[in-house]
């Protein structure tokens, strides 16, 4: 079956790469990346997802921010997913620095005035490297402040929604999680019907510091 995957907030697929890297070749896994216009809500992303992803059956990979992009999906009707993972994602505000994300300047992430070795920590804990860190800041870079401006109000904004997921879904949890608290699990737990939680060593990138694990419970959900 093919694995659709739709990224975080950079909204650009970069930071697939070292997941993709472990997926067997015989696996179709397509990365579409996420309209980069300050105006797209999380409906314009996934109208824009559903007209891209065809008609075959998909599981569709929803990482971080596009938890919400997924949860739209299916409020407006995609039939060809069979199964959502959800990857430290959330569908209400995550966390009090979400609400506060909002106030801080994007040009301390963008300008790379942090130290390498810093911004490498604090993302990535002791799976940190420097082509980790060289993936972020090139997505980042890839991506104007007048849109993650408005993804991060986006986040700050996510209030309750009632509508019950009933395709089978998973949510992949990484233990090191500092952006997402494990209060997110909640929503998922009140609106899916069917989930199943694997919690996994590794930080908020969790298919970049720990992809041969998530590849393996991945595996055995399209087997």
């Amino acid at each position: 079956m093919k694995i659709v995957l739709i990224p975080g907030m950079d909204g650009t697929g970069l930071l697939f790469a070292p997941f993709i890297e472990v997926v067997p070749d015989e696996i179709e896994v397509i990365s579409l990346p996420l309209l980069q216009r300050s105006d797209a809500d999380y409906h314009d992303q996934a109208q824009h997802i559903i007209a891209n992803i065809g008609e075959d059956p998909i599981v569709l990979i929803a990482e971080s921010y596009s938890g919400m992009v997924a949860y739209s999906m299916l409020q407006i009707g995609s039939p060809n997913i069979k199964h959502i993972i959800f990857v430290a994602s959330f569908l209400e505000c995550p966390s009090r620095l979400a609400q506060f994300a909002k106030y801080l300047p994007l040009t301390v992430l963008k300008r790379n005035i942090l130290p390498k070795p810093i911004l490498s920590k604090l993302l990535f804990g002791q799976f940190s490297d420097t082509r980790l860190v060289s993936l972020f800041n090139k997505s980042l870079n890839s991506v104007s402040e007048h849109v993650l401006k408005s993804r991060i109000n986006h986040i700050a904004k996510l209030n309750d929604h009632t509508i019950e997921i009933e395709v089978p879904c998973s949510y992949i949890r990484p233990k090191n999680d500092n952006l997402v608290s494990k209060r997110a699990l909640e929503a998922f737990k009140r609106r899916c019907q069917k989930l199943v939680i694997h919690e996994v060593e590794g930080t908020h990138f969790v298919l970049q510091t720990n992809p041969t694990k998530c590849w393996q419970i991945i595996q055995n959900i399209i087997e």
